[in-house]
């Protein structure tokens, strides 16, 4: 993105080996590509990064990351491979690692799961420049929280298992659709600031802005059903990265 020009920028895909609902999850198969790759493809084809790096303790990960563009510098310790591990240790680990080994410090970071297979490169650009534009510390794609997950209407359940509205105030003054206050869910992808993110320890940090997308491309990968989903989906993009 030869208009940049503030510093460098960092794709950083984070890729465990371990995996408790799909197993081996993240170079499964889809559409004949292993899962990592989708994103990966994109991160290359969207021009916004220097470098993409994917964080992994598993070899063939490692190994299928390469072939896709990616380099794999250093193997993520056993301690930070773990279910219970935050992103937030996994990302500062890269970053620190970089830039002591290196001496690599990008101003700006891209940060995307391979489970999020239908980020497409414009997405990431468009979200970056969006950051810039705006003079933000982060980004990220937004999907509009529709209206039967919107917190004004969802219910919680009592002691004895009755339902009530969580604010039925909002909810009674909020008779249709229209009348709601739009509300916003994560979609597929963050971009922050190398020193915003060491400074809060935030994926999110700072001053924020979203990018909307659709809801399909912010389709997440952790369920078999999200899977059967996908391949539905990916049988019929014609995005050539995919």
């Amino acid at each position: 993105m030869a208009d940049r020009l503030r510093g460098s920028a960092l794709g950083l895909v984070p890729a465990r080996g371990g995996s408790r609902s799909i197993p081996r999850k993240n170079i499964r198969p889809l559409v004949g590509r292993p899962l990592i790759s989708h994103v990966l493809g994109a991160i290359v084809a969207s021009g916004a990064v220097d470098r993409v790096v994917v964080s992994t303790d598993d070899e063939e990960i490692a190994s299928v990351a390469r072939a896709a563009g990616a380099e794999t510098p250093f193997v993520r310790p056993a301690e930070l491979a773990g279910d219970e591990v935050s992103g937030i240790a996994v990302v500062e680990h890269a970053l620190e690692w970089l830039a002591s080994e290196e001496g690599y410090e990008p101003e700006f970071v891209l940060l995307v799961q391979p489970t999020e297979p239908f980020v497409r490169p414009e997405q990431i650009r468009a979200a970056f420049e969006l950051l810039v534009e705006r003079g933000a510390d982060s980004a990220i794609t937004t999907v509009e929280v529709p209206r039967n997950f919107h917190p004004f209407h969802v219910r919680a359940a009592d002691g004895d298992g009755w339902l009530r509205f969580d604010r039925p105030d909002e909810h009674a003054a909020h008779p249709t659709r229209q009348s709601d206050p739009p509300r916003y869910a994560f979609g597929n992808l963050y971009w922050f600031r190398r020193e915003a993110f060491l400074a809060e320890r935030q994926v999110e940090p700072g001053r924020r802005v979203g990018l909307p997308i659709d809801p399909l491309s912010a389709l997440d990968l952790n369920t078999e059903e999200d899977w059967r989903l996908a391949e539905l989906l990916a049988a019929h993009a014609d995005d050539p990265h995919r």
